[in-house]
C-alpha cells in the first residue's frame, strides 16, 4: 500500500492509496462470494457458484462496489494507523480510480488545534469594587421592609405613610406610534422566543427607542409604601395616589425626569391607570440594638448591635462584589487570550455547535408553546437560514471552549476529590448536617456537577492571576481558602441557627407552662370563691 498524507481545507486530511492490482481482484472474489450467499445462481448452493457466473448474474459494477466498501474499510483504517492522524469524526470515501494504478482517496476531520500563542503575557488593568453607603443602607432597609407589621388593613382611604397593593398599566403617550398597533400571542411568543439568536454577547446592541403606545411598565399586583421621597417608577407617581378610595382608579401623566432614566426616555410622557386594590396602615421597625439583635438571629449570625450589623451586610457585599468584578475581570482576560490564539476546528465541529444551540432554541419554544416547524412558518424563513443566523454566535463560543479546554491542559488544572468534598460540604451545611440532607446532596451527578465548577472556578482564578502577572499556584491556594472560608462561616450559621431555634422554643414551651399554670390558679381561686 502506498499512502500519501496531505491537509485539505476545513482542517480535514486526505488520504490518497495506491495499491496493487492483486489486491484489488482478491477483494473482488471475496465480494463474489458474499454476493453468491445472498443471491440465488441456479445450479449452484448459496456461497458456491464460481466467480465468473456471479460476474454474469449481478454485473461487475455490483461485485466493484461490494469490494470496494469491504476493501475501502480496511484500506481507511491502516491508513489512520501508519498515518498518526487523529480524526474528529468518521471518515469519508471521496473518489477511486482504476488507471494507472487502483486508488482510494478519503477525507476526514481533524481534531481542533489551538496555540495560545504568548498568552500568560496579557495583561489588564483591575479595578477593586466599592461598596458604598448608599447600598449598605438600602440592604438595611429592605431587612426593616421585610419585618413590617401591620397595624390596619381596612382602611378606605390612602394617606401617606400606607402600604397600598395596585395594578398599574402605562404606556408612552408621545413619539412615533408603533409599525404593528396590535401583535398576536404567537408573535409575542416569537419575540421573546428569538431573544436567544442574536449577536455574540461581546456585540453592543442598539438601545430601543419606545413608540408612542409601547409599554412603559405593567403590573397587576404589586406594594408600594406611599413614601413621596421614594417614587417606586417616576417622580411624581406617590403624590397622585394620596387621598384615593380602596377600588378606585387614578389616571394621571408625567414626565420621566433626567435622573438614571435610559437616555431614549429622559423627557418622554407616560400616561398612568393605576387601580389602589389594597391599604394597609403598617408599622415599620426602627434601625435600632433590638432590630439589629433579631435580624441578626434570623440570618445565623451573632446576636449584633446596628453597627456591627452594618458591617456583617458591608463585609457581604465586599466579598460579592469583589467575586463579580473577578469574573468579569477574568472574561475579559479571557477575551484577550481568545482574540490572540490560533485555532483551527473542521466545519464539522460548527456543524454540530449549530445543532446543539438549535436543539436549546427548540426547548426555549417549546415553553412559548411553538415547535420550530411553527416558527419558521411564522418567520418566513427556512432551516438552513436559522442555522446561519446562529453561525456567528456559535463560532464565537467554540472558539471560547476550545480556548479553555487548551488552558486546562496547558496550565495543568485539576480537581481533586477533596476538592469536590469541601465543595459539597459548602453546599450541605446551609441546610443542616443530617443524613438525609446529606443524601439529597451526595450523588454522582451533583459530584459531577460540582467537578465542571471548580474546573471553571479554577480557570478563571488562572486567568485573573494571568491577567495581573501573579503566581496562579497562590491564586489557587486564596481561592480554596476562601472557598473554605465560605464553608465555615455556612457551617457556624447554620449551627447557631439550630440553636436559636432551640432557645425559642424552649422559651415557647416556658411561656406556655407559665400561662397554663396562671390559668390553673385562677381557675382554682375561683372554684373557692
Amino acid at each position: 500500500m502506498n499512502l500519501q498524507t496531505e491537509r485539505i481545507e476545513n482542517h480535514r486530511a486526505q488520504f490518497t492509496i495506491e495499491i496493487e492490482t492483486d489486491q484489488l481482484e482478491d477483494a473482488k472474489r471475496q465480494a463474489a462470494r458474499k454476493i453468491s450467499r445472498q443471491v440465488r445462481i441456479k445450479g449452484f448452493r448459496k456461497g458456491k457458484a464460481p466467480y465468473k457466473l456471479v460476474l454474469q448474474r449481478v454485473g461487475e459494477g455490483a461485485v466493484l462496489e461490494e469490494a470496494l466498501e469491504d476493501l475501502g474499510d480496511a484500506l481507511y483504517k491502516q491508513a489512520l494507523d501508519e498515518s498518526e492522524v487523529v480524526p474528529y469524526g468518521p471518515g469519508a470515501f471521496e473518489d477511486f480510480k482504476l488507471e494507472p494504478a487502483p486508488t482510494f482517496v478519503f477525507s476526514v476531520s481533524l481534531q481542533p488545534e489551538v496555540d495560545l500563542k504568548d498568552y500568560q503575557d496579557v495583561r489588564l488593568d483591575f479595578d477593586e469594587p466599592l461598596v458604598t453607603d448608599g447600598e449598605v443602607d438600602d440592604a438595611l432597609k429592605q431587612m426593616r421592609m421585610r419585618q413590617v407589621e401591620v397595624l390596619d388593613d381596612e382602611i378606605d382611604v390612602t394617606g401617606p405613610g400606607h402600604r397600598v397593593t395596585i395594578a398599574v398599566d402605562s404606556e408612552f403617550v408621545d413619539g412615533d406610534p408603533p409599525e404593528d398597533a396590535v401583535e398576536s400571542p404567537a408573535e409575542d411568543a416569537l419575540t421573546s422566543a428569538s431573544d436567544d439568536i442574536g449577536e455574540p454577547e461581546e456585540a453592543e446592541p442598539t438601545p430601543y427607542a419606545p413608540k408612542k403606545g409601547d409599554t412603559f411598565v405593567k403590573d397587576e399586583n404589586t406594594q408600594i409604601i406611599l413614601d413621596p421621597n421614594q417614587d417606586p417608577f417616576v417622580h411624581g407617581f406617590v403624590g397622585n395616589l394620596i387621598g384615593v378610595e380602596r377600588g378606585s382608579d387614578v389616571e394621571f401623566e408625567l414626565t420621566i425626569p433626567d435622573d438614571d432614566a435610559e437616555e431614549t426616555i429622559i423627557g418622554r410622557r407616560v400616561s398612568f391607570i393605576v387601580t389602589i386594590k389594597d391599604i394597609e396602615a403598617i408599622s415599620i421597625p426602627e434601625l435600632d440594638d433590638e432590630f439589629a439583635r433579631q435580624v441578626s438571629r434570623d440570618r445565623g449570625d451573632e446576636e449584633l448591635d446596628v453597627a456591627a450589623l452594618r458591617q456583617s451586610v458591608r463585609d457581604e457585599f465586599e466579598r460579592t462584589a469583589l467575586e463579580n468584578a473577578r469574573s468579569e475581570y477574568s472574561a475579559d482576560v479571557l477575551q484577550q487570550i481568545v482574540d490572540g490564539a490560533e485555532i483551527e476546528y473542521p466545519e464539522l465541529m460548527l456543524n454540530e455547535h449549530i445543532d446543539e444551540m438549535i436543539q436549546e432554541f427548540e426547548s426555549s419554544l417549546k415553553q412559548q408553546r411553538l415547535n420550530l416547524e411553527e416558527y419558521l412558518r411564522l418567520t418566513n424563513s427556512t432551516r438552513e437560514e436559522l442555522r446561519e443566523q446562529y453561525r456567528e454566535r456559535a463560532t464565537y463560543s467554540l472558539r471560547q471552549s476550545l480556548v479553555l479546554r487548551e488552558l486546562v491542559s496547558a496550565q495543568a488544572i485539576e480537581v481533586t476529590d477533596d476538592d469536590i468534598e469541601l465543595r459539597l460540604e459548602n453546599m450541605i451545611a446551609g441546610y443542616g448536617t443530617s443524613p438525609e440532607i446529606r443524601k439529597i446532596f451526595d450523588s454522582p451527578q451533583m459530584r459531577g456537577n460540582i467537578r465542571n465548577q471548580l474546573i471553571m472556578n479554577y480557570i478563571h482564578a488562572h486567568l485573573a492571576a494571568i491577567g495581573q502577572g501573579q503566581d496562579t499556584t497562590v491564586a489557587i491556594e486564596d481561592l480554596q481558602s476562601r472557598m473554605a472560608a465560605d464553608a465555615e462561616r455556612a457551617r457556624e450559621r447554620s449551627e447557631r441557627l439550630q440553636r436559636y431555634r432551640a432557645q425559642d422554643a424552649a422559651r415557647d414551651d416556658e411561656t406556655s407552662s407559665e400561662s397554663a399554670g396562671e390559668l390553673a390558679d385562677a381557675q382554682t381561686e375561683f372554684g373557692s370563691a
